[in-house]
């Protein structure tokens, strides 16, 4: 099966990119862009804290922030894998499950690489002022939104 990436640049898809239903014919990526906090701590989508400090959360994500989650639909059957190089193993994901990983210090990069099927449906460097977000779905097809400070 092969994999398609399309980069698309409207801000405005990566608002409607959980709202659209029906599986992807395509796989997608979409990129948007974060406005600076100057407080001491932020939020994260999920909640989580992102402490920031005078060097990092203006143009580099800190430690303690997201740096890529990874949501397989209920739907999907096959198996999925999420590789992190910068991290000591191999994360299985199973069908409707998602896993995020967070940065472990300020400025963290990461190269990854995701498996479905045993085939490499992702495979990019996270940079420290990146977080990922990839969706794959019940087609095995994967939708992938970036956000960038």
């Amino acid at each position: 099966m092969q994999r398609r990436q399309v980069l698309a640049s409207l801000g405005s898809l990566a608002l409607l990119s959980g709202c659209l239903g029906g599986p992807a014919e395509s796989s997608t990526e979409t990129t948007t862009t974060t406005g600076t906090n100057t407080s001491e701590s932020e939020s994260t989508e999920s909640g989580r804290a992102a402490t920031t400090t005078s060097d990092c959360g203006r143009t580099e994500f800190c430690e303690g922030s997201e740096l890529v989650r990874v949501r397989v639909d209920g739907g999907f059957s096959g198996e999925v894998v999420l590789n992190p190089a910068c991290r000591e193993s191999d994360i299985e994901l199973s069908p409707g499950e998602t896993e995020t990983l967070i940065r472990q210090t300020d400025a963290e990069t990461c190269d990854v690489e995701l498996l479905v099927d045993g085939e490499v449906a992702y495979d990019g460097r996270i940079q420290d002022y990146e977080y990922v977000m990839v969706r794959v779905g019940s087609d095995g097809e994967i939708s992938l939104q970036k956000e960038v400070l």
